[in-house]
Parts: C-alpha cells; structure tokens; sequence
C-alpha cells in the first residue's frame, strides 16, 4: 500500500499507507490568524493622529509644549502618542527631531513624576509608545512606567492585568520587567475565578507556556463551564486560540466542538477556515462539526471574493483528508469561474486536495484544462512542488505524457538529488510511483523511465498503530498460511507500494507457495508458471489514516495502490480497520481473513 506523510506540496496525507518524508515548499495557505485579521479598507479613514487627542498641531514643539503645559500625565501620554504615530508614518525622526527637542526631557521628566497618579491603562498604553518611540529598557521614564504598574497589579482588571501581561511578556531584559512579568502572571492564577470572557480565555491560552499546568487545568474546567453561554463567533475565538499554540486539551475541543455544531447561526467563511485550520493543527477533525461547517459553507462558496480564502478551504481539507463532496462540487465550479483570479498557490491546493480525498468534480472536463495550463514547470519554479503536481495529476489520471517525461527525465531526478536529506525519501517514492504509472497505466507513454535499481535504497515505514494493526493479522495468517513458503510479508515494492502480504492460491482456493510464482511486482519473471486457475493476491491491512475522514473511502494514494497491483495481474485483498477485530477471538479473525481470501479466489 501507499505510505505517506506529506505537508500540502505532498499532498497533505498525513500519516497514509504511502509513508514520503515531509516536503517543505513555497505553498501554503492562509494562516487563519492571517485570515482572522479584521478588513480595515471598508471602515472610515481614522483622522489625523493629532486631531484625535485634540491636540491641532503641526509640528513637533508644540505637541510637546502642550504636552507640558498644566502638568498632566494625561495630557504628557496624548503628546507622547502622537509624536509616537508620527514617527510610524515616517513624519518626523525620533532621533533628529525629538529626542534632541530642548524640551523633550521636561516632557519625560512630567511623566515621571506623574506615573503614579495616572490610570494604570493609561500609563501602560505611553509604556508602548516610549517602546515604539525607541527609548532604552533602561530609561528611567520607562521604569517609573513599569514600577507604576508592579505597584498595581493586584488592583486592576482582568482585562487590564492581561493587556499587562501580553505586553511584559514581549519585555523581559530587565529585572525589573521580569519581576513585572512574574508578578502579572502569579496575579492572573491567582484571580482565575474572576476570568469570564471569551476574550480573557483566549488571551490566557495564546501565552499558555507563560503559566502553571495546575492553573490551565483550572481555566479548562472554567472553559467547559461557560461555553454553553457563549456565542458561535465566542467559541471559534477560543478553538482558533488553541490552534494557534497548538494546545490540545481534548475535553475542552470536545466541548467547544460540541456547542458549535449545536449553533443555529451560521459564520462568514474566513471565519469557518480559521475552524478548519484549527482543526487541522490540533489534529481535532470532530466529523460533527465537520459536517456543520460543510453544511454552512456549502451556501457561501459563491459569495467569496477573496482566492486565498479559497486557498486555505482547500488546503484544511487536503490535510484532514476530509472528502465532503458538495463542498468541492460548488469549489471547483468556484475556481473554474475565478480561475485567472487564483494565485497558483489556490490552483495547486485544489489539485491536491482533490488528489488526497480521490475525487473527481462533476466540471472536470472543463475545469481541469483552465487550471493545468496554469501549471507548468515554468510558473512552479520549486522541483518538489512540480513534482507533487504531477504526482497528484497521476493519482487523479490526468497527467499527460510531457508531465510525466518531465519528472522522469534523467535532468531533472539529478535536481531532486540535492534537497535536504529528509526530503529525499519522499521524493524517491513519489517518483516510484510516476515511474509505475507510465509504465503500467499509460499505454501511450514513450518518454524516459527511471532506473529502479538507483532506487534500492527507499524504505516505506509504518507508524506504530498501522504496525500493530498488520502484525496482528500477519500473525493470524500464520495459522494457516506460514511463512515465507506460503506468504511473503512487508514487502518494498519497486513501484512505490508498500504491500503487507502476498499470497497465492489455487483454483480451489487453497494456498500455494508464493515463492516459486512471485515476479517481484513485474520486475522479474517467477521461478515457475502460475498452475492454471490459480490466483496471486496481495493484501493491504487499512488503518484509520488510510481512509478519507467523511466516508469509507480510500485516500487517492491507496487507491493508486490498489489500482496498480490489479493491473500487473494480482487480485486484492482488503482488510480495513473497521472490520478486523484485534480484541475479538482468535478462531474468529482466523476465519474472517480465511472467507476474506476465498471471496477474492471467488470459490467462498
């Protein structure tokens, strides 16, 4: 069977049968931080920075100077602020036009005296600025600020105490603000019963390493506890937080999972990738909410105006091999509209995609030649990215014979030689498999073919759960078929296929010795001719990874498996997860895979 564990420029199939070395590449989609960002071109141009304060300025001495006069703290931070968002948009130099200002010292000096008097928000807001204006972590302004605000730690807010903490938590060279840190952090565990908004809850999770783990089971249980109340909108914050620091606690995705796929209401769609991100980072695809947020989006599609949301749709779907097909059904007619809209990036997400889950759109006819034209090695500059396209064309059928040269020619398999070297495995698998579907699927096909025997050295491996799945029923087979005269078992093929037995049998389905009519898969011919109505079988043992999540169907590789053992004359034997019982009794699973082998012999 096929093995891999690829990222999206490797079709993003996780853990699968046919087991490649991750490839690092130029894709990738929209992270749903990015996509969670909120749009500010719709929203009305802010005014002038200093007429937001009331401060009518044009130049720097009389911001200053007003900033002084009357001996306010507050009327010092305003000055402070908008000196400060001058000097972002390049305005004025701190350097040149503030710093050396005459009057800029009695400024700071007016701050330091007054910290003490002022709102802790308002003083951790010109704690900020003072950063941003470039003032040392030693500048005594900036320590008044952060004693003012050590000295009020226990008495504000939670919102402010962790507006504090998400601040020090970036300005820790100073003792001094790394005792503001600890303190702020020790204040937040012990105030936990105060913590109510779904706000706070994500705050606290985005800096989860910063607290103790007896504190972050506490706000787990608090998270289970309230998000029966909270919003849709309220639980996506929280879910998409703990995605974004991969923080997997189980009970709490469970719940927050739970209550979502109970919500009526429906969101926007950038807001539903951010879920499917989530989802796909914490290894946490609930098929629940899966199916509610398949039946959300479905509708939406078409109101998308933004490719890369598109994008990163495709690419959550790839990576949680999640086969919904009325979700790409309205998708691929989507890309077929927008097609000369779409980055490359979006185009190769859907070929993947639809390479991963095995699944072909009702449009292919006229999808697939708006969007391959798009994808050649001219406009893919990356060989292993190419090469994952034209491993995903082969996978869907619909690679042409100057896709598979292409990969094959002896040019360019020397360039796929110099990638780092927990690439190159992966890479030699995905050209193993091209390599046998020119060979045995495309009768047409006349361009270069690999050297196999370069090739000795792959090795597909097996996680631990699929090991344990197929020793257990290798040992089954034992019973009645004992090796290596009548079975032959963890077998590298030479087409990149990674099969768990092969066996034969004859016509009236009884074993053989597989060795005296083994061909090593087409690569050799058998010591003796198979008997006359005898069978040669190979059987895949499939684990839950080796299926799409959404049906009982194979992933695209395992189905390419599957196909090419048929086609060089085997007859498969399938034992998926779902039926094959480790736990059940010993006489049971021996008869299974007995009426298994007997079905396929046709003689059952």
């Amino acid at each position: 069977m096929l093995r891999n564990s690829c990222g999206i420029a490797a079709l993003f199939l996780g853990r699968s049968k046919f087991r490649l070395q991750c490839l690092k590449t130029e894709i990738a989609p929209l992270t749903y931080a990015a996509l969670a960002t909120t749009t500010q071109n719709a929203q009305a141009e802010d005014p002038p920075v200093d007429e937001k304060y009331g401060l009518n300025h044009t130049d720097v001495s009389t911001v200053i100077q007003s900033g002084i006069e009357g001996g306010s703290s507050a009327k010092a931070y305003q000055a402070i602020q908008v000196l400060t968002e001058w000097v972002e948009v390049k305005k004025v130099d701190f350097k040149n036009d503030i710093e050396k200002h005459e009057n800029f010292g009695s400024l700071l000096t007016l701050l330091e005296r007054e910290s003490q008097l002022t709102n802790p928000t308002i003083v951790l807001n010109g704690l900020k600025n003072l950063h941003k204006l470039g003032l040392s972590d030693d500048a005594y302004v900036i320590q008044c600020a952060e004693n003012h605000l050590l000295w009020n730690v226990r008495k504000v807010s939670i919102p402010v105490l962790l507006s504090i903490l998400r601040f020090q938590v970036q300005h820790q060279k100073t003792e001094l603000q790394q005792k503001v840190f600890k303190e702020t952090v020790d204040t937040v565990q012990r105030r936990w019963v105060e913590i109510k908004g779904s706000r706070e809850i994500q705050s606290i999770y985005s800096l989860h390493e910063s607290f103790s783990m007896d504190f972050l089971g506490r706000l787990d249980d608090r998270t289970i506890e309230l998000a029966e109340e909270m919003s849709y909108a309220e639980l996506c914050g929280i879910f998409c937080a703990l995605g974004t620091v991969k923080r997997r606690a189980t009970p709490v995705l469970r719940a927050l999972a739970f209550h979502m796929a109970k919500q009526e209401d429906k969101l926007p769609p950038k807001q539903l990738s951010n879920i499917l991100f989530a989802m796909h980072s914490l290894s946490f695809p609930d098929q629940v909410l899966l199916e509610k947020i398949g039946k959300d989006l479905v509708p939406q599609v078409s109101s998308i105006t933004r490719p890369p949301i598109i994008g990163a749709i495709l690419f959550c779907m790839g990576q949680m091999r999640w086969r919904q097909q009325s979700l790409l059904e309205v998708i691929s007619e989507w890309v077929e509209n927008n097609a000369d809209a779409c980055r490359i990036n979006d185009l190769v997400s859907l070929v993947l995609t639809l390479a991963c889950v095995a699944y072909t759109p009702t449009n292919v006819e006229s999808l697939f030649p708006k969007i391959v034209s798009k994808l050649d090695n001219s406009s893919i500059a990356r060989e292993t990215v190419w090469l994952d396209v034209v491993w995903s064309l082969a996978l869907l059928g619909r690679a042409t014979n100057d896709h598979v040269s292409s990969v094959l020619h002896p040019s360019f398999v020397s360039k796929t030689r110099s990638v780092a070297q927990h690439l190159r495995m992966g890479i030699k698998l995905k050209l193993l498999n091209i390599n046998a579907v020119a060979r045995f699927l495309m009768p047409s096909y006349d361009g270069p073919y690999l050297e196999t025997a370069d090739f000795k050295d792959v090795i597909i491996t097996q996680s631990r759960n699929e090991l344990l799945l197929s020793k257990h029923v290798q040992s089954m087979l034992h019973n009645f078929l004992p090796p290596p005269k009548y079975i032959q078992e963890n077998i590298q093929t030479p087409l990149g296929v990674f099969v768990d037995c092969e066996l034969a049998v004859d016509q009236k389905g009884k074993p053989i010795p597989i060795q005296d009519y083994s061909d090593n898969f087409g690569e050799k011919k058998s010591v003796k001719p198979l008997p006359e109505g005898a069978t040669k079988m190979t059987m895949f043992v499939w684990d839950y990874k080796d299926y799409t999540i959404g049906s009982q169907e194979l992933t695209g590789v395992n189905q390419l498996a599957v196909q090419l053992m048929e086609k060089i004359g085997y007859k498969i034997v399938q034992v998926p997860y779902f039926e094959y019982n480790m736990r059940g009794k010993t006489i049971k699973n021996i008869q299974y895979l007995e009426n298994k082998i007997k079905a396929v012999a046709g003689v059952l």
